[in-house]
């Protein structure tokens, strides 16, 4: 009697009763993003490494099987993750995963259009080159900088597509989902302003970055973004940049030169190379930041702390 009814106990505890939805994200972004909707209720797989950059990932079979197992995949899209594009259609996720790049009421930059200087040919041939590879990797929003994640408003945009999913898989919980969608936008609102009034006191500062995609907050915040290391950060700077880069440091009097920890930071130091200019990581994926329901506002305190650091 006893085994009879440990085996119905069993029964009614079995995983299907108690599955939580399973969301797989591309990168930590969109992670911190769900996070803040899912809290405990889903299951979040991240398929790129927190150290890892999406510009030069190779998917694994153990991240086929995340794409398998989930009941929704949340990417960026194409132009940043190309490598999810065969394997969401082999799947058949790709039409009921949220590519964020193609939300309604996004924001988007492109390439071409981000940043005015001087020098406008030269910044236009690194923009055609770009645009050019864009094309020729069949990207489906060329000259789109992907970098979506770096705007709080683009945040919120996701974090309700995210909101409306969850609520369509796991009706049970659409109070707690919306609860966390209402707290997620006032603790946005409330850090996009902090950051804001600690960013105007600097945003005159000069300062060139390791790859151009950072676009998004720059804007934002309106920073005084002078020149960047590399428009792809898969794609090394010849000789001829880095003397281009060399001089815009010396003509913009740049302040700071920003590297990535997910790039050798070889090339920022053959850079400043008998300089005074100061130099800092910038992690535009926020490896260090730990996962929550307050990641993302982490995220954006940690970037913020981070140009503060070099242009202060």
């Amino acid at each position: 009697m006893n085994k009879l009814l440990f085996a119905l106990g069993v029964s009614a505890l079995s995983p299907i009763a108690l599955a939580k939805p399973i969301i797989t994200t591309s990168i930590k972004p969109v992670s911190m993003v769900v996070a803040a909707i899912a809290g405990d209720k889903a299951e979040i797989q991240q398929i790129v490494s927190s150290t890892a950059s999406p510009h030069d990932f190779a998917m694994r079979p153990s991240d086929l099987k995340k794409i398998l197992n989930a009941d929704v995949v949340v990417w960026v899209g194409e132009s940043l993750e190309r490598f999810l594009e065969k394997p969401l259609e082999n799947a058949g996720k790709e039409n009921s995963s949220i590519e964020w790049l193609a939300l309604e009421g996004m924001v988007l930059h492109n390439f071409a259009e981000e940043h005015h200087h001087d020098e406008g040919e030269a910044e236009e041939s690194h923009y055609d080159d770009h645009e050019a590879h864009d094309e020729h990797e069949g990207h489906h929003h060329d000259g789109v900088d992907p970098h979506v994640w770096l705007s709080p408003d683009n945040a919120r945009v996701l974090a309700k597509a995210v909101t409306a999913r969850l609520v369509s898989l796991d009706a049970a919980n659409a109070e707690y989902y919306n609860g966390n969608l209402a707290s997620f936008e006032k603790g946005l609102s409330a850090k996009d302003a902090e950051i804001r009034s600690a960013l105007n006191k600097v945003n005159s500062v000069p300062y060139i970055v390791f790859h151009d995609g950072y676009s998004y907050f720059e804007q934002h915040y309106g920073l005084s973004h002078a020149g960047e290391i590399t428009v792809s950060p898969e794609r090394k700077p010849g000789a001829k940049k880095v003397a281009e880069i060399r001089h815009e440091i010396e003509e913009h009097n740049v302040q700071c030169v920003f590297s990535e920890p997910q790039f050798s930071p070889a090339i920022v130091k053959t850079l400043l190379d008998g300089t005074d200019v100061n130099t800092a990581p910038l992690d535009p994926l926020g490896a260090q930041v730990k996962m929550g329901t307050n990641a993302y506002l982490s995220f954006l305190d940690s970037l913020s702390g981070q140009f503060l650091s070099c242009l202060g």
